[in-house]
């Protein structure tokens, strides 16, 4: 990762040895969080330093293939309506046919429950160490930490409830069972899944916590901070309806003015060969630190695996003079039900292929949903202004919007499909909105899925079930 050139081997391997205290096991609770090899605790987080690396490990464990790196986008989306299967589609198959099970050969379940709870323990050993700094400055950066810690903890266990738990309002008072929380290692363990408000409460929390400590502007957007958690937690409110914290939490960030949508000409390389200023937090890859053959871009363009393709559903969306066309590449070698576009929004190749920077959030998504919540607000003209601004970056020429009502939120929800397709939100934006799942140019084994039904999210791992009596698994599975 970029941001970690400059740390020293020693620091990566104390934290190698000193942080990474998860060990996947198939005969072990995966929260049975033990250390395989480690130094003594109290040899460990003693000093600046040894948070710096600690924390460096959070996000280098969000970098992998089985999470941003590639499958916390990649399932929503081929689960959704914008992305068909081409014929060879492999890797998350089974969820987009929507026959996925505890036994489907991707244990994509497995890896999103061991790999976000081994980086919420890295998170957890961050919070609740004991260190006074010894002097005013390393008390600030120290702090900085801290609150990137509790917001890297809240972004995980959103990514978790989104994906084990149907969404917030799926009951009246969500209470519907969640994930389990888990905020101190301790190896007896055995916990029960808190509802999902109990999840979403701790996630609200641990944000708000990490805004207020996060006072030092990073280096890099690959860095969490302040603008950042707030951003994430206006996505969260728009989850859980909150419509009027969704707003304001959009607008500090829109009003920070540390961020801004980069012009027309410059979309294309918006993640290549950097993140743009658009993105407010993302993943980083370099040459010398990517996934190789399992980054993102791999399961769409034809030099990768080349698994799944934009749906001619969402192409009608675009019109003929929009930006946004750059995102795909006509593929001669395609055809019929196949129609004749791939995706090309990590366009890297040749020597540089796999060093698509991956967006976590950007600008675009905060004007469309402080768009959204202003429109169940009832505030219509903002609403409008939000999404044009997004619209008229992309389409200069884009007729005045003048619609209301239902009208006006299928504008916006259109534009959410338009703008931020293959990046990770497909099914989200479906089931909190209690939509059916109508694929109108399909070519999977399952094409229409009604709202509501289990199969929108997957199971817990049965590694977990087995030895952990208190877990529940979700109906279905």
């Amino acid at each position: 990762m970029r941001f970690i050139r400059n740390i020293e081997k020693t620091w990566l391997l104390i934290l190698l040895v000193g942080v990474a205290l998860f060990a996947y096991s198939c005969e072990k609770n995966f929260l049975d969080l033990t250390p395989q090899q480690s130094v003594a605790e109290e040899e460990f987080l003693k000093t600046l330093s040894d948070f710096k690396a600690a924390i460096l490990g959070i996000y280098d464990q969000l970098q992998l293939s089985d999470l941003y790196g590639r499958y916390t986008l990649l399932v929503p989306d081929v689960m959704g309506r914008d992305v068909k299967q081409n014929a060879q589609a492999n890797r998350a198959k089974a969820w987009a046919e929507y026959n996925g099970s505890t036994s489907t050969v991707h244990r994509i379940d497995r890896e999103f429950w061991a790999e976000y709870y081994e980086a919420i323990n890295m998170a957890n050993k961050i919070i609740n160490a004991d260190y006074d700094p010894p002097t005013e400055q390393a008390r600030k950066e120290y702090q900085q930490i801290l609150g990137e810690a509790y917001a890297l903890r809240a972004l995980c266990y959103f990514d978790l409830v989104r994906i084990f738990a149907q969404h917030y309002t799926f009951t009246a008072d969500a209470s519907h069972p969640g994930v389990p929380i888990v905020l101190q290692s301790d190896i007896t363990q055995k916990p029960a899944r808190n509802t999902v408000k109990e999840v979403y409460d701790q996630i609200i929390s641990d944000f708000q916590k990490g805004i207020e400590l996060m006072t030092m502007d990073p280096p890099n957007n690959g860095y969490m901070s302040k603008e950042a958690a707030q951003a994430l937690l206006s996505r969260v409110y728009l989850y859980k309806e909150d419509w009027a914290n969704a707003e304001a939490m959009a607008t500090a960030v829109i009003n920070s003015g540390k961020f801004n949508l980069i012009p027309r000409e410059e979309y294309k390389n918006m993640f290549f060969p950097d993140l743009s200023s658009e993105v407010i937090f993302g993943v980083i890859f370099t040459l010398t630190d990517n996934p190789g053959s399992n980054h993102l871009g791999r399961m769409y363009k034809a030099s990768g695996y080349g698994d799944y393709l934009p749906s001619n559903d969402l192409l009608s969306l675009l019109d003929s003079t929009d930006v946004r066309w750059v995102m795909f590449r006509e593929d001669p070698n395609l055809g019929g039900e196949f129609g004749k576009y791939r995706v090309d929004k990590w366009p890297s190749e040749g020597s540089e292929i796999d060093t698509d920077d991956i967006p976590i959030i950007r600008l675009a998504e905060v004007y469309l949903n402080r768009a959204e919540a202003r429109y169940h607000l009832g505030n219509y003209q903002g609403a409008i202004e939000d999404l044009m601004t997004v619209r008229r970056r992309a389409w200069p020429t884009a007729p005045d919007v003048t619609a209301t009502g239902d009208a006006l939120l299928e504008e916006i929800l259109n534009e959410r499909r338009r703008e931020l397709c293959f990046e990770g939100h497909g099914i989200w934006d479906i089931t909190r909105y209690k939509m059916d799942l109508v694929r109108n140019d399909c070519t999977a084994p399952v094409c229409y899925v009604p709202y509501p039904d289990p199969r929108f999210v997957l199971p817990i791992p049965f590694e977990e079930v087995d030895v952990n009596p208190n877990i529940e698994q979700n109906p279905g599975y």
